[in-house]
């Protein structure tokens, strides 16, 4: 388990706690508009933001596994 600190090590760590922010962020913001106004269809741009970074995330540990698997 002797690994270096690589630059797509980083890029998942970064990401990682990108991701940790955005759905924390949602969750309280899902909190505050439930007490203030009933149910909307409409769509958080955060939603689609997080959305983005989640798949981000699988492709580069998917990235990471490979390269470490050869």
């Amino acid at each position: 388990m002797n690994e270096s600190i690589t630059p797509l090590t980083v890029l998942l760590l970064l990401n990682s706690l990108f991701c940790i922010g955005l759905v924390l962020n949602q969750n309280e913001s899902k909190k505050d508009s439930s007490t203030n106004q009933s149910e909307r269809s409409t769509s958080n741009p955060l939603e689609k933001i997080t959305s983005i970074c989640l798949i981000l995330q699988l492709i580069l540990l998917i990235i990471k596994l490979k390269i470490t698997d050869s």
